[in-house]
């Protein structure tokens, strides 16, 4: 199972290793952009991104938006201290589920364990 991960590098990486001990192939990204590269050419197809909110380039909400058009049965967990209903109202593509900060690995596997389940 591929669990594509957009979360800051470290903490991506920290992610990446609990999740591949839980079963789950990761692949993290420290550039949103580049993550958005790699799903339009084809070279992944993830079931989930997990992603943080605040990122260089552009927000976890345009990502998601747009990872979605290229790849619509994406599942979405987004990480976010200060994600507000009225900027998540903005895009047509909602996250689905939000995990807020701080969370433990156990909260990130029993949410990831979650979507998979439905």
């Amino acid at each position: 199972m591929v669990c594509s991960c957009l979360i800051r590098e470290f903490l991506g990486e920290m992610i990446s290793i609990f999740l591949t001990k839980a079963g789950y192939e990761t692949h993290v990204f420290s550039d949103p952009l580049k993550a958005l590269s790699v799903l339009e050419s084809g070279q992944a197809q993830p079931r989930l991104l997990i992603s943080d909110f605040q990122m260089p380039g552009i927000n976890g909400l345009e990502l998601i938006h747009r990872c979605k058009l290229i790849l619509p049965t994406l599942k979405v967990i987004a990480a976010s201290a200060n994600v507000l209903d009225q900027e998540i109202e903005k895009y047509p593509f909602r996250p689905d589920r939000i995990l807020p900060k701080p969370y433990t690995t156990n909260s990130l596997l029993a949410m990831v364990n979650s979507l998979f389940a439905e």
